[in-house]
């Protein structure tokens, strides 16, 4: 035979007082089941806890580890550790030693929830409506409304009175008065500035400028002084002569240099200073009295027509009947393939 892996293995009693190392597995003996152990948690875990159901296909239980779904009464203390798990949740037995197996014989197992809340119930069939609310079929009865023909109302007709109101005359009181009120000027101060940063301009000191004089020719001949010859005397030929005039002829002078001064101009320079604001004064103010005396307002009387209301006619409604067909619901019909197992239960 080849090497085979062997695992610790002992009864029950030591594989429950067991913690073996983290990971490790072991055998128990009595249960034919295989433990986990984690390190810490005396017994481990069971790979197949007691009370596990599977199906299975052979016509027995597998071993002695397993039994089957039969409904069988079995020995409360030979099967104690299933007995802990399910007790008498399948069958009392015979009320002392022994219990009952789930009985899954023509039966499929069906989850413990709120519409079937009782663990171990057992019944020949389950309605649709016990494991989906509102399953089942149903056919309903087609109703015929009777017609109603309504009847008409015919209103008769109202005239109201008319009014006429009267008119009140209001007096006007808790008129508002004004008093005579004066108001004071206020005076505001002034307020004095210092000029500061003022431009100051250096002395300066122009160059003067000498035009050059310009000397024109004296030409000859350009004087000319004509002369006449007179009688001196009545008794005798003597005569003398007399300039008649003077000529004068195209000449030119000569002008001389024109020299113009320097001209200083004087530094410039205006220190800071200050400005002053006068006082703002503003007048009294005199806000006259006024006074509006108690007065009447007078209202006119209101007078309201009568009012006439015609007669309101209302014709006779008529409501056909109204049929309503039958309405049939064919039933609901569920079909479940199968294949017939076994179940098995872990001891």
């Amino acid at each position: 035979m080849s090497t085979q892996l062997l695992l610790r293995r002992g009864t029950t009693a030591e594989n429950n007082s067991f913690t073996g190392g983290a990971g490790e597995l072991s055998v128990d003996n009595n249960t034919k089941n295989v433990r986990v152990h984690d390190g810490s948690t005396a017994g481990g875990f069971e790979i197949m806890p007691s009370g596990s159901i599977l199906p299975f296909g052979g016509a027995a239980a597998p071993n002695a580890a397993w039994l089957l779904c039969d409904g069988s009464d079995v020995n409360r203390t030979t099967y104690a550790r299933l007995f802990a798990v399910i007790g008498t949740a399948y069958g009392t037995g015979n009320g002392s030693s022994t219990f009952g197996l789930p009985d899954l014989r023509d039966r499929v197992p069906l989850g413990k929830g709120s519409n079937n809340s009782t663990l171990g119930t057992e019944t020949g069939s389950a309605a649709a409506s016990s494991v989906i609310t509102n399953a089942t079929g149903n056919t309903g009865t087609g109703t015929t409304g009777t017609a109603n023909t309504g009847t008409g109302t015919t209103g008769t007709a109202n005239t109201g009175t008319g009014t006429t109101g009267t008119g009140t005359t209001a007096e006007k009181t808790s008129l508002v008065t004004v008093a005579n009120d004066t108001a004071t000027g206020t005076t505001g101060g002034g307020t004095t500035g210092a000029k500061t940063g003022l431009v100051t301009v250096a002395n300066d000191t122009g160059t003067g400028t000498t035009g050059a004089g310009t000397t024109g020719s004296d030409g000859d001949g350009d004087l000319t002084v004509p002369t006449a010859t007179f009688a001196t005397s009545a008794k005798d030929s003597s005569t003398s002569t007399a300039a008649t005039g003077v000529t004068q002829a195209a000449h030119t002078h000569s002008v001389p240099g024109l020299s113009i001064p320097a001209l200083t101009i004087p530094a410039l320079a205006v220190a800071n200073h200050d400005h002053s604001v006068p006082g703002l004064s503003i007048p009294a103010l005199t806000i006259p009295a006024l006074a509006v005396a108690d007065h009447d307002h007078s209202m006119p009387g209101l007078s309201i027509p009568a009012l006439s209301v015609p007669g309101l006619s209302v014709p006779a409604l008529s409501v056909p009947g109204l049929s309503i067909p039958a309405l049939s619901i064919p039933a609901l019909t569920t079909t479940l393939p199968s294949s017939v197992v076994n179940y098995i239960i872990k001891i």
